[in-house]
């Protein structure tokens, strides 16, 4: 049977262990939302929602400038007492042109969304592999994401202690992904970031 003093040695050679453990383990964090904004890819992706938008915009205003004017002609038809099979008639072709407008409005909402996830997926990865290699390549135990989720309104874990604070590879990453960025130090990061925006 063990003494309780060579118990308690060896349960102090496990919490040293971690101890020292701990102690070699590095932190960074990454402040993805920026890495984003400054990549060409991502940047040259919004530029063409942002176009594509815009012309389905167009569209929709001609679809509906065209069903407020045939709305007014049916108005009028109706205080002038035209015939039932003239009124049904327009009536018929408002409700035709308030269905196209509707279709086409979800179309190119569906459309859009589809055109962007299928070319942001290799702009996440690219990205996800560079944030990866630098911090291999810098010897970090863990980095982690101090922004909102690009994906959707969830907010990402935020460290509350870590031995070093100041340690951000948003620079580095950008750097290996051929994106000059000497702001990137200087710039607040995660929730004071978007506070500054209000």
């Amino acid at each position: 049977m063990r003494s309780l003093s060579s118990i308690f040695f060896t349960a102090f050679l496990f919490l040293a262990a971690g101890f020292v453990q701990a102690q070699d383990m590095k932190i960074g964090h990454v402040d993805q939302q920026y890495i984003f904004a400054n990549l060409p890819e991502f940047k040259k992706l919004n530029q063409e929602i942002t176009e594509k938008s815009e012309q389905y915009d167009k569209i929709l205003k001609s679809k509906f400038d065209e069903f407020e004017t045939k709305r007014a002609v049916f108005e009028k038809l109706v205080s002038g007492q035209a015939s039932d099979a003239i009124l049904k008639d327009k009536a018929t072709e408002l409700e035709n042109l308030k269905k196209s407008y509707e279709e086409f409005q979800n179309n190119s909402t569906t459309e859009l969304r589809n055109y962007y996830g299928r070319k942001f997926t290799p702009i996440k990865k690219k990205v996800n592999d560079a944030i990866v290699f630098a911090g291999r390549q810098k010897g970090y135990t863990f980095l982690l994401r101090m922004d909102l989720n690009p994906d959707g309104g969830d907010l990402w874990p935020v460290v509350l202690y870590a031995q070093d604070t100041t340690a951000t590879l948003t620079s580095e990453i950008l750097k290996n992904l051929g994106v000059d960025s000497t702001a990137a130090s200087a710039r607040k990061i995660g929730i004071p970031q978007m506070m500054n925006k209000k």
